[in-house]
């Protein structure tokens, strides 16, 4: 992976802001809008440390479900040798990390206060890190065989379903072949689906524009798109490469016309 430090150097070297607050990523984090928060320079010592355990987590980073990535997405050693990360300071606390494409190459962002937050309140760096790259770079995977399209709102629901629920599922625990939900992950399944029903159902364009957005923001299981097409994944694991290989077209319909048994 090719990592670029260029902005957190320039942080901790407590530059003017003025030398990586234009940076283009804080001009495509959202369409339309400029994001910069002016990071905390009175941790910069704490967060120098979180910096430096999130580059050794990466330098080591192996897949999480890495023998059914590879299964489902034959290209994804070489993808990942080629990803780039891009490293920051300032994005507001909702982006911890993400992927922007930018002059034809993807990049995956992490912003490091954001992750040091995280830190703050007990979670292990390395476990993140796997979490966040995996997922991350599923999105990579994905988006090399479908790549984004202008598309109807319809459309768009198909696509972030099924992007985020492989990028979900595949980055949610370890050995998923193997888990097995418990009850209460029906309830889980049959309130997103309920609500990616309504989403589909929507011919009001408040509605539907709040309904994008809903299908993959909020607390994490309120992401109603993402967590019933994971959960729709999860009942169906071996299914997953055919799946994959049958694309995002259609696949909502997929998810509503599966019941949890």
């Amino acid at each position: 992976m090719k990592i670029d430090s260029s902005i957190v150097n320039a942080y901790f070297a407590e530059k003017p802001i003025s030398t990586y607050s234009n940076h283009w990523i804080y001009h495509e984090v959202e369409k339309g809008a400029y994001l910069f928060e002016t990071p905390p320079f009175e941790r910069i010592a704490e967060i120098r440390r979180c910096y430096d355990q999130i580059a050794k987590a990466c330098d080591s980073f192996i897949f999480r479900n890495e023998s059914l990535i590879e299964y489902i997405f034959t290209d994804a050693k070489s993808i990942m040798e080629s990803a780039n990360i891009l490293f920051t300071v300032g994005l507001p606390s909702v982006y911890d990390a993400l992927v922007r494409e930018h002059e034809g190459e993807d990049f995956i962002v992490i912003d490091i206060v954001n992750f040091a937050n995280y830190i703050t309140n007990g979670h292990k760096v390395s476990d993140l890190v796997i979490n966040f790259l995996s997922h991350e770079l599923i999105h990579i995977l994905i988006n090399a065989r479908y790549p984004y399209e202008e598309m109807t709102y319809l459309e768009y629901l198909n696509f972030i379903a099924f992007h985020e629920g492989f990028a979900h599922l595949l980055s949610y625990k370890e050995n998923i072949s193997d888990y097995q939900p418990n009850e209460s992950y029906r309830e889980k399944f049959n309130s997103a689906k309920s609500k990616l029903i309504n989403a589909l159902n929507a011919t009001d364009p408040a509605m539907q524009e709040q309904y994008r957005i809903e299908a993959n923001s909020g607390s994490y299981w309120d992401k109603y798109a993402a967590i019933s097409s994971m959960l729709y994944l999860l009942r169906n694991i071996d299914a997953l490469k055919q799946i994959y290989n049958e694309g995002w077209r259609g696949y909502a319909e997929l998810i509503m016309d599966y019941e949890w048994k």
